[in-house]
Order: C-alpha cells, then sequence, then structure tokens
C-alpha cells in the first residue's frame, strides 16, 4: 500500500493506514476523523414498541428509537472500541 486509501475494507487496513500517516506525517487529521466516525456509527433507528400499531403517516420521530446495529462496519471489520482509541492514540 502506498498512501492512506480512500477505503479501509479490512481491520488492517485501519492498521497499515495508521502506520503511514505516523511514518509520513501526513492525513492524520482526516484519518483520526474517520476513526472516530467508525467508532460512533454502530446505531440504527427502529420503530419503539408502542408505536407499532401507528399508522406510518402520523409517525414522528419521536417513535422511533436507536439500538446498536449489528452489522456496523465496526463490528464487521472485528473492531472494539478501545482499539479504535488506540489508533486514534497513536495518530495524537
Amino acid at each position: 500500500m502506498v498512501g492512506i486509501p480512500k477505503y479501509c475494507q479490512t481491520k488492517k487496513d485501519w492498521q497499515n493506514a495508521v502506520s503511514y500517516a505516523v511514518k509520513y506525517n501526513m492525513g492524520k487529521a482526516e484519518l483520526y476523523s474517520r476513526l472516530q466516525r467508525l467508532r460512533d456509527d454502530h446505531y440504527m433507528n427502529v420503530l419503539k414498541e408502542k408505536s407499532k400499531d401507528k399508522p406510518a403517516e402520523e409517525q414522528t420521530a419521536d417513535d422511533y428509537e436507536a439500538v446498536d446495529d449489528p452489522a456496523a462496519e465496526k463490528y464487521k471489520l472485528g473492531f472494539s472500541d478501545a482499539e479504535i482509541n488506540a489508533l486514534m492514540e497513536v495518530l495524537g
């Protein structure tokens, strides 16, 4: 790999990107921001149980709740929050 890939598709891609950014002192801020999104973007909105009988036209944002999404990217890649935080710490 040369440079920081636009899309990191594996855990190793993320680790290599962080190593590259530190070694060549480039792209750290952008990579840090991408890691933050990877860590924090793991919720999906689902309809609350009490709102399931409401017609769709009458539903509002209050009828939904955020729950953990098991199909989130960080889970697919096998990352824990601690591992992502460690990579972010390396970037400073």
